[in-house]
């Protein structure tokens, strides 16, 4: 691919394309440097910004990584993490054996509305409202999955105090065997990201992500948890287990 300046497509977007096709074809390698932006400038005739905005984009993608006061590089395979025995049930707070594993975010008590009475199968008319927990999971800081969590209150009207006082999940869920989950309905999808959800993985705007989403049943037959979770998918493994009997 060559520079075309008469197209209608912005030339840094034509700059991305290119560098991506030399890494991809392996003209630079992982970990090597690649021409300073004033190089590439003259190479290819462009001017400063435009050079800088498609390297900064690269950047954000993690295709590329600037060392300070040493260059740009191709960024190395990244470590992953291992979700192990990743399944519907990997995100749900109410499948938890301890609250300590999801650092949460917020607890709040939500109204009903006709879209999440629609996921719990509840009619609006019957006011049902519903706790809405977000947590986020890192690895040194950056974010690899941000999740929504909602449960309805009538089955948990303690969890939001519960889960706010620390107590443990044997204790907050004691007595309550009937609305645990048991078997699951769920999809994992990729799409582009859009602006929030960029924001919540520290990614840029239309990156690809995974899209987790559980519906939880319970033993009584009742829908007792829904979960979405944004995923990284650059940042993780998963790991799934199976057979037959």
């Amino acid at each position: 691919m060559k520079i075309d300046k008469r197209s209608t497509i912005p030339l840094y977007a034509q700059l991305k394309e290119l560098l991506s096709e030399r890494i991809a074809d392996g003209t630079w390698q992982r970990g090597e440097q690649i021409p300073s932006e004033l190089a590439l400038c003259e190479e290819l005739d462009l001017s400063r910004p435009t050079v800088r905005q498609a390297i900064a984009e690269l950047v954000n993608e993690g295709l590329l990584i600037i060392h300070k006061g040493r260059g740009t590089f191709v960024a190395s395979e990244p470590e992953r993490i291992d979700l192990k025995s990743y399944s519907a049930f990997y995100f749900s707070i109410l499948s938890a054996r301890s609250i300590t594993d999801f650092p949460l975010d917020s607890i709040e008590q939500v109204p009903a509305d006709p879209e999440l009475d629609r996921v719990f199968g509840a009619g609006s008319d019957q006011g049902v409202g519903y706790w809405q927990i977000n947590y986020t999971l890192d690895l040194d800081g950056l974010p690899y999955a941000a999740c929504r969590v909602h449960i309805p209150m009538i089955m948990f009207p303690e969890l939001g105090p519960d889960l706010r006082a620390g107590k443990r999940m044997v204790d907050i869920t004691a007595n309550k065997y009937a609305y645990l989950p048991q078997k699951a309905q769920s999809s994992l999808i990729q799409r582009p990201s859009a602006r929030e959800e960029a924001q919540q993985l520290d990614i840029s705007r239309g990156t690809p992500i995974l899209i987790h989403n559980s519906r939880l049943i319970s033993r009584s037959g009742a829908i007792c948890e829904s979960v979405t979770a944004l995923l990284r998918p650059d940042m993780l493994i998963l790991s799934f287990e199976g057979g037959r009997s």
